[in-house]
């Protein structure tokens, strides 16, 4: 078998600066304004400023339109669906229930499939603190407020998953899962990854049936115990799955990739729900490809970086000095036994360029860390381009095959800084030191000598790009290609800490007085960069509106008699209603109908009167404000 390894140099800069740089609206970010002194509602989406972790872009809802699926670490964890609404903004429209349990393990990865086949795309995401797989499914108007369908503890043991060894079998990588139909029998197979102290193994798992209704789990092939497929790899844990065609056959392979010296091993994808698994006594089943315990965290890329139709395999190394890596194989390489088994043979092909120096170079630093690794085809030519980000000022990099010559020459490549972020440097924490102990004044005299100026800074947390989606993104539907970011670490202020030092507790003690907070203007944690061409990227600076941005106010007079008037602001032009109903939850009364009103100030006037012109009687009535899948209500008093 052939198998060959490319690691990118860095030869060519060329540093896209991007000009928009308007102000941003700090009390429209989708966060909790702590600097403006605003009182957390948590309920609502990101109210914890911990940015955002993945992103994603699908059209979910069949609509023919793309929207952004991401997560929040709010509420135990939670998704939301952010639509492009054409005026500069983009809506959630659809946000989870608030989590069961409060847990670290939030989502993570979410991903859109059609898993049980009926045409009604479902969002899926692992809620790993309640140890389950939920499906959210289209119902045409709505992903719903339940789950459609959920994968437990109980039913992936029931289905023949191996037993764990200690704690719950479904206990899952959160930060890799993968749906995709890549068996081609019009539902998507969900890959989830057993870690930790589960039973390390790689699932390919189907539905078998339709929800909501009668759906069941199967366990379809991967690395269920060595009594399924002769294979247990002894070492590591399963960490990602890619599918990719590698030979050009029109079939997926899926590389398995493990946390353990960036392991790797295949299955070839037969036809539906057919698998075919290498044989571990045979050369080419297994390889590792790192002396330390490497990983691509973000899970690998099947990227075709010369538009051959054949896909390549492309990586960062986690806890190897954050490399890339690419790998090629050849249209003979047909079956599951990929890799060359010859520690020589690969060794000589074996190269490291140092990326995390590199390409820290590029934005005038010393040192970074890149976590993604994903491909786009921004400029249409055909060839993949791939992507990966890092903090401040290296947020997004582009490394692209230049169209000629070996795949395995590394002068054949090129790697820009495409976007460098915006803002300059933003920390979540600053930390100055007045006064460290300078001498003793004499061996008798044993008080200090105090320094008063600043000896110390130290400055933490700053926003880096956790993730970049660039796969055929065109949120605007311009015929422009785009990319979307998410960062993490985004707060809504930066905390500066002053410390005075104590001789008399030889301590640091803080000065409350001289402690404050300065507001964090660059609070977007969600970039949408159009592809302008030889001008670069270009960023679209679009706000966020959340579900607390629409306002309905108390109505006036209340209590009132014979009439009243109700207020409500629109962030954005919106088709809604707005309905009175009473204490027992009966419709009164329409006064707006699914009727599209402006963005801004309006006012509605009730004259106390039932859907029939009857006069109602004295009471409590309710006023229920309804926008896309959200809703706020007032209670109002009815006084004859």
């Amino acid at each position: 078998m052939k198998k060959t390894l490319l690691f990118f140099s860095l030869m060519f800069l060329l540093v896209t600066s991007l000009q928009a740089q308007t102000s941003i609206n700090a009390t429209n970010m989708a966060t909790y304004n702590a600097y403006l002194g605003a009182a957390a509602d948590t309920t609502m989406p990101y109210y914890k400023d911990l940015g955002v972790r993945r992103v994603i872009v699908a059209d979910a809802n069949n609509d023919g339109s793309q929207e952004i699926i991401s997560t929040d670490y709010s509420n135990g964890g939670r998704v939301h669906v952010m639509k492009y609404n054409g005026k500069g903004v983009l809506e959630i429209i659809w946000s989870s229930p608030i989590s069961k349990t409060s847990s670290g393990s939030t989502p993570r990865f979410p991903q859109v499939g059609d898993c049980d086949g009926d045409g009604n795309p479902e969002i899926i995401f692992e809620q790993n603190g309640e140890v389950r797989i939920v499906f959210y499914e289209w119902n045409g108007t709505s992903w719903g407020t339940e789950p459609a369908y959920e994968i437990t503890n109980a039913m992936f043991v029931a289905a023949g998953a191996k037993a764990a060894t200690t704690g719950n079998t479904l206990r899952l990588n959160r930060e890799v899962l993968t749906v995709k139909d890549v068996d081609g029998d019009g539902r998507s197979e969900i890959f989830p990854h057993s870690w930790g102290n589960s039973n390390r193994d790689l699932y390919i798992l189907g539905i078998d049936g339709t929800f909501p209704g009668f759906a069941s789990l199967v366990i379809e092939g991967g690395l269920p115990g060595a009594s399924t497929n002769g294979i247990d790899w002894a070492t590591g844990s399963q960490w990602s799955s890619t599918p990719a065609d590698i030979d050009g056959d029109g079939r997926f392979e899926i590389i398995s990739h493990h946390w353990n010296n960036f392991g790797m091993w295949a299955i070839q994808v037969n036809g539906p729900n057919s698998y075919r698994y290498p044989d571990k006594t045979k050369p080419g089943a297994y390889n590792k490809y790192s002396t330390k315990d490497a990983v691509s965290y973000f899970g690998l890329a099947a990227v075709d970086v010369n538009g051959d139709g054949i896909d390549e395999i492309a990586g960062t190394k986690y806890s190897d000095n954050f490399d890339m890596c690419l790998f090629q194989f050849s249209k003979a390489d047909t079956s599951a036994n990929l890799f060359d088994s010859d520690p020589t043979a690969v060794a000589n092909r074996y190269g490291v360029i140092a990326l995390k120096s590199e390409l820290a170079a590029l934005g005038g630093k010393t040192t970074a860390e890149f976590w993604p690794c994903v491909k786009g085809d921004l400029n249409k030519d055909g060839k993949d381009e791939i992507y990966t980000g890092g903090g401040r000022g290296i947020n997004l990099f582009a490394v692209q095959y230049k169209g000629s010559g070996s795949l395995l020459d590394k002068s054949n490549y090129s790697a820009n800084l495409v976007y460098k972020g915006e803002g300059g440097d933003v920390f979540a924490t600053i930390k100055i030191y007045h006064g460290r102990i300078d001498t003793i004044k004499t061996a008798t005299d044993t008080t200090y000598n105090l320094n008063p100026a600043i000896i110390d800074t130290v400055k933490e947390e700053t926003p880096f790009t956790s993730y970049i989606f660039a796969d055929n993104v065109d949120l605007d539907k311009d015929g422009k290609m785009e990319i979307v970011l998410s960062e993490q670490s985004v707060y809504d202020s930066t905390t500066v800490v002053h410390y005075q030092w104590a001789p008399a507790t030889k301590s640091w003690e803080r000065d409350l007085a001289a402690s404050k907070k300065i507001v964090n203007e660059y609070r977007k944690t969600i970039r949408v960069l159009e592809y302008t061409g030889t001008t670069g990227l270009k960023d679209q600076e679009y706000d966020i509106v959340i579900p607390d941005d629409y306002k309905l106010e108390n109505n006036y007079p209340n209590p009132f008699n014979p009439s009243t008037t109700i207020n409500f602001t629109l962030p954005l032009q919106k088709k809604i209603s707005l309905k009175i109903y009473d204490m027992l939850g009966k419709e009164v009364v329409t006064l707006i109908d699914n009727e599209i009103f402006e963005k801004g100030n309006s006012a509605v006037t009730w004259n106390g009167k039932n859907s029939n012109g009857v006069q109602v009687s004295s009471g409590n009535y309710i006023a229920t404000l309804t926008y896309g899948n959200f809703s706020k209500s007032i209670k109002m008093t009815l006084l004859k």
